[in-house]
C-alpha cells in the first residue's frame, strides 16, 4: 500500500494535466469581424478571443476619410491576456505609394517561403464560418442604373461566398440582401461574420509557418525585414 502510494499521486496529476491540455486545445479562436458604412461615417471592428476568452485582441477603425490622394485611419488596438492588458491609438495615411509597397512585399514573402499559398488554403480548411450577414442599399438617382447597381452588387457578393465556400466550412447559411434606393442617390451596407478554428489547429498552423520562415536564406530576420521595412 505504501509503494502505491506516490504512484497514485503522480497518475492523478498525469490526467489532470492530460484534461487541462485536451481543454485548451479542443477550445475554439473565435473571429468575429463588423464592419459598417452609412453615406459617410465608416466603422470596422475585429475582435479574436482565445482560451475561453483569456486572450482577446481588438482592432478597431472608427474613423476613415478620404483626402481624394490618400485615406486617413484612426486606429484602435487593445490585447489582453493573463499578465498584461494594453491598448494603443495611432493615425495612419495610407497613399497609392504605400498600397504599391504592401503589394510588393506581399509578393516577395509569397516567392520566397515555400508553398506558402498552400499553408494558407490547409489552415483555411480548418476554419468553419457559423455567421455571415450581409446587407446593402444602393441608389444611383436614376432607376435604370439602379437597378444595374443592385444586380452587380449581388453578383459580387455571391462571388465572394461561392469562393469562401471552396476555403472554408460554411456551417450556416449566409444572410444577404440588396436593396435598391430609387428616392435617390445613396450607399450602406453593413456586414458581420463569425469565424472559428480549433486552438490546437491555431497552433499547428503557426508552427508549420515557423518551420517554413527558418528554411528560408535568413530565416524570420528576412520575413522581418521584409515586412517592416520602411
Amino acid at each position: 500500500m505504501m509503494l502505491s502510494y506516490p504512484y497514485g499521486w503522480i497518475t492523478a496529476a498525469g490526467l489532470f494535466f492530460l484534461l487541462i491540455f485536451v481543454l485548451i486545445f479542443s477550445s475554439r479562436v473565435v473571429i468575429n469581424g463588423h464592419l459598417r458604412r452609412l453615406e459617410d461615417n465608416d466603422d470596422i471592428e475585429l475582435n479574436i478571443r482565445a482560451l475561453y476568452g483569456i486572450i482577446h485582441y481588438r482592432f478597431k477603425v472608427p474613423i476613415i476619410r478620404f483626402t481624394g490622394t490618400s485615406v486617413q485611419l484612426k486606429e484602435q488596438v487593445s490585447k489582453t491576456n493573463v499578465s498584461t492588458d494594453t491598448w494603443s491609438q495611432y493615425y495612419e495615411d495610407i497613399d497609392a505609394e504605400k498600397v504599391i509597397k504592401g503589394i510588393d512585399k506581399f509578393k516577395h514573402v509569397l516567392q520566397m517561403t515555400r508553398n506558402l499559398k498552400g499553408w494558407v488554403r490547409q489552415t483555411l480548411t480548418k476554419v468553419s464560418l457559423v455567421e455571415w450577414n450581409w446587407t446593402t442599399s444602393v441608389g444611383t438617382g436614376d432607376a435604370m442604373w439602379t437597378a444595374m447597381t443592385t444586380g452587380a452588387v449581388w453578383s459580387v457578393k455571391t462571388s465572394i461566398i461561392g469562393v469562401l465556400s471552396q476555403m472554408v466550412k460554411l456551417k450556416t447559411e449566409p444572410k444577404m440582401t440588396v436593396q435598391p434606393v430609387y428616392q435617390g442617390s445613396s450607399f450602406r451596407t453593413e456586414w458581420s461574420c463569425i469565424a472559428q478554428i480549433r486552438f490546437g489547429y491555431a497552433i499547428l498552423a503557426g508552427l508549420q509557418l515557423s518551420v517554413r520562415m527558418r528554411k528560408l536564406k535568413g530565416g524570420v530576420k528576412a520575413w522581418q525585414n521584409i515586412l517592416f521595412k520602411a
